[in-house]
């Protein structure tokens, strides 16, 4: 029920945001960009730096948690994207160092939660109600992890490309961008996020001469976000794979794109590495 509210009072913001004048100015977001660029290298963080020097985070947090809806509803529909991915992205910083070091679960909550005994031990899936249950102060309103990217930015934007951007702290994940999203300039960042994410043999491969393709496993969960890109030709004929490469296309090289028209291969969704993007397990694993 809390995350049905969550997502009236988010259409409603949208609603109130076509029925008047948009203002030009938004959301200041100069304060998460010097902290990316500082703790943030090649899409993994420094979580231990992070945690010694947070008050850049913990003041760009005050400043998210500041706005009210009302003022988020003046914004142009860009920057309130920029703002939601920015506050989701700040908000799982805060979190893991909130944690850091996370040692996993101890055995009794694995036996209450199995599912835990899957995950590295260092995976944010081993913080209790990470996505549904802890409470962030986002426009006026106490949301979820999931709540800002369900209730809000799925449920009131059509704008598949936030799963280039959302970045839940794992190994799978898309990069974390070294700069805070901008409304004037998000079209170009997005983009620019799916050339990065679609492009990294890591997340996603296309094996022409062995007729393959791998995907993230973030376009089985929520490819029915692409459904509306689904073409009559190619591709394959599952409705939502037909979406998520007729999408995905515009990214890739013209060789990849008319292999995936030729529609011969099949299609693997990889497993997700829920591991910590931590610039310290890339240090340990040189």
């Amino acid at each position: 029920m809390k995350s049905a509210a969550v997502s009236l009072v988010w259409t409603l913001v949208a609603l109130a945001a076509t029925a008047q004048p948009t203002c030009a100015q938004g959301f200041d977001h100069a304060t998460f960009d010097t902290l990316l660029a500082l703790y943030v290298q090649d899409g993994r963080v420094d979580y231990a730096a992070l945690q010694d020097e947070r008050e850049l985070l913990d003041r760009y947090l005050e400043q998210v948690a500041a706005v009210e809806a009302d003022e988020v509803a003046g914004w142009p529909e860009a920057e309130r994207i920029a703002y939601l991915i920015n506050a989701y992205n700040a908000y799982v910083l805060v979190t893991v160092i909130d944690h850091y070091p996370i040692g996993g679960s101890s055995f009794l909550k694995k036996l209450t939660s199995p599912n835990r005994f899957g995950y590295p031990a260092n995976s944010i899936r081993h913080i209790d109600g990470v996505f549904d249950r802890l409470r962030h102060r986002v426009a006026g309103t106490e949301m979820t992890l999931d709540d800002i990217e369900h209730g809000t930015l799925r449920a009131n934007h059509n704008e598949p490309r936030v799963h280039f951007a959302l970045v839940c702290a794992a190994l799978s994940c898309p990069p974390l961008r070294g700069e805070a999203y901008r409304g004037d300039r998000l079209e170009e960042q997005l983009d620019d996020q799916g050339r990065r994410f679609l492009n990294d043999p890591r997340q996603n491969r296309f094996e022409i001469e062995r007729r393959q393709v791998h995907l993230s496993r973030i376009f089985d969960w929520y490819g029915e976000d692409f459904e509306e890109f689904a073409t009559e030709t190619g591709y394959g004929r599952d409705r939502k794979i037909n979406g998520v490469l007729s999408f995905v296309s515009r990214y890739l090289i013209d060789r990849v794109v008319d292999f995936l028209e030729s529609g011969e291969y099949r299609v693997q969704f990889e497993s997700y590495d829920w591991t910590l993007n931590d610039q310290a397990v890339a240090a340990s694993t040189r």
